[in-house]
């Protein structure tokens, strides 16, 4: 009966699918002639359950893969990362779920210039840029009406990007076959999703290995927060050249520390070089992991010593080999174009602050006091219009709002407190409370990797809801070794699962809700049906 009812019911979902949006435009279903998103995606769901009605049979492999605890849990997990995928699609396309255009298209104005054997860009400078002769050019008040390229490095009549080349360079390997621009919206759904790839593949490692005895819903919900915690959805909205380095980053840095765990487990050559490779492109996206890399390469080497000691040479050469020539060849890069070894172009940019002078005063363990109660405690504002609740530039306490050192900026961009946002996150705790020795050469890695870029971000002169994203991928990962670890120290307390359950469901409601709240006039300048639509429904229903 029930492989009757798998046949007919998926069938049947299949047929429709792929009806509606084969005929999608005479319906009237669609208003473009061609495919979109949406419609694409549909049209695979549904070839998918044409499939499975075709071919499902309760004694083949795909009946015993559909009916075994495993095949359950993949396909939950294709669920869920699906469903993950098409927020990541509403977002990035402002609802319109067929197209979306950037801002920006940086990265690939740099893979143009790889292309053809340069590294400035392809782009002419304004004459009146030009004409400066000195560092005067660096200040913004001299630049006033003068056309830019923003944010960009200008260096002896040159265009140049600060940050790091390497998504440039994957995207130069494309430009032979594909020619047409790529913005940076498109990096960053696509890293994004990278990102979430590694983040399944780790989370299921672990599961494997540490927390077998945990059951297939937690595995999902762990998906889900790693999928959808803030500020994964948020940053897809605006999807500029800022959001792209960082994501690009944390797709490597995930993809070294997936191949680090496997290597702490069956120590190869393989597999250390490959965590090296990654971890050397994260550094290559954006420098300021520069310091977690280093840590983990020192953990790597306590680790070798203390438990491979016969072949720690051999191991330690393959995961720093790729290292060395990476970093050589950023040196180089940076040589080539600036003189120096060290030198990344920041101090050249043409922005809203003379770097060039206050170069010395971008970081500073100053502005930690203010920028920790940003990234922690910020709260939430509350307004009497729809969608109600908005994150803040800043609502701290008197005395940090009048703490100003140096060059800090206070008033800035949107951000909200992981604490206040993110209560799930409190979970990680738990991960040191009784720790278990099994996990601590992967706890320590990640821990430290953590705390290297969460503190040197918080040294930063101002944060922001994207800067986030540099070290919440590495805590997901410590909030889901404590979220399962909980399941041991509360073995017979339902209430810990309950209250878990509710933590996770207000952190990803929340992320949900201020990603869309956030980016407001974003959604209203590319697509203000849609806000005035949810804004009429929400206030009719709430009236």
């Amino acid at each position: 009966m029930r492989n009757q009812w798998i046949k007919i019911s998926s069938g049947l979902m299949g047929s429709v699918a792929v009806f509606l949006m084969l005929f999608a435009n005479p319906l009237g279903l669609e208003s473009f002639p061609t495919w979109g998103i949406r419609r694409s995606a549909i049209l695979v769901i549904g070839l998918a359950l044409l499939a499975i009605s075709l071919f499902y049979r309760e004694d083949n492999f795909l009946g015993k893969f559909l009916n075994s605890p495993n095949g359950q849990l993949g396909i939950a997990l294709l669920l869920v990362n699906t469903g993950i995928f098409l927020i990541y699609i509403w977002f990035v396309s402002a609802g319109l779920l067929k197209y979306f255009e950037s801002e920006t298209n940086y990265f690939d104005l740099q893979a143009n210039a790889f292309a053809k054997g340069q590294l400035e860009l392809d782009v002419t400078p304004d004459p009146a840029l030009l004409a400066f002769t000195d560092e005067s050019l660096y200040e913004p008040e001299n630049r006033i009406g003068i056309p830019a390229l923003w944010d960009a490095t200008l260096y002896k009549g040159k265009y140049y990007l600060y940050w790091g080349p390497a998504p440039a360079l994957l995207l130069a390997m494309v430009k032979p076959f594909y020619t047409p621009d790529i913005g940076d919206r498109l990096l960053v759904l696509i890293f994004l999703a990278g990102t979430l790839l590694f983040l399944n593949l780790i989370i299921l490692a672990l599961r494997k290995r540490f927390f077998a005895q945990i059951p297939n819903w937690a595995v999902v919900l762990a998906i889900a927060f790693a999928g959808l915690v803030n500020p994964m959805p948020y940053v897809l909205v605006e999807g500029r050249i800022y959001e792209a380095a960082i994501v690009a980053a944390q797709f490597f840095l995930m993809g070294g520390f997936y191949f680090l765990l496997l290597a702490f487990e069956l120590p190869t050559q393989s597999r250390l070089a490959l965590a090296g490779s990654f971890f050397v492109f994260a550094i290559g996206s954006r420098t300021t992991v520069l310091p977690a890399v280093a840590l983990i390469s020192l953990i790597l080497l306590v680790w070798a010593f203390q438990t491979q000691r016969s072949r720690m040479v051999s191991l330690l050469l393959a995961f720093a080999i790729p290292i060395a020539i990476g970093g050589a060849a950023y040196g180089w890069y940076n040589y080539a174009r600036f003189g120096s070894f060290t030198e990344f172009g920041y101090r050249y940019q043409l922005t809203s602050y003379n770097l060039y002078q206050k170069m010395d005063e971008t970081f500073s363990v100053e502005y930690i006091p203010p920028n920790l109660y940003k990234t922690l405690v910020n709260p939430l504002e509350q307004r009497s219009a729809f969608p109600y609740i908005f994150p803040t530039r800043w609502a701290g306490p008197e005395f940090l709002s009048s703490y100003q050192p140096k060059m800090y900026l206070t008033f800035t961009e949107n951000i909200t407190g992981m604490f206040i946002g993110s209560p799930f996150v409190l979970l990680a705790l738990l991960a040191f409370i009784k720790p278990r020795r099994d996990l601590r050469w992967i706890t320590l890695s990640i821990t430290a990797a953590f705390l290297a870029i969460f503190f040197t971000l918080q040294a930063f002169f101002f944060v922001a809801m994207r800067y986030m994203l540099d070290f919440i991928p590495t805590l997901t990962l410590l909030v889901i070794i404590g979220f399962w670890h909980g399941f041991d120290l509360f073995k017979h307390k339902k209430g810990y699962i309950a209250i878990a359950l509710v933590l996770l469901a207000y952190t990803i409601a929340l992320s949900l809700l201020i990603a869309f709240s956030g980016n407001l006039e974003s959604f209203r300048i590319l697509n203000l049906d849609l806000v005035q639509k949810m804004t009429w429904t929400v206030n009719s229903l709430f009236k």
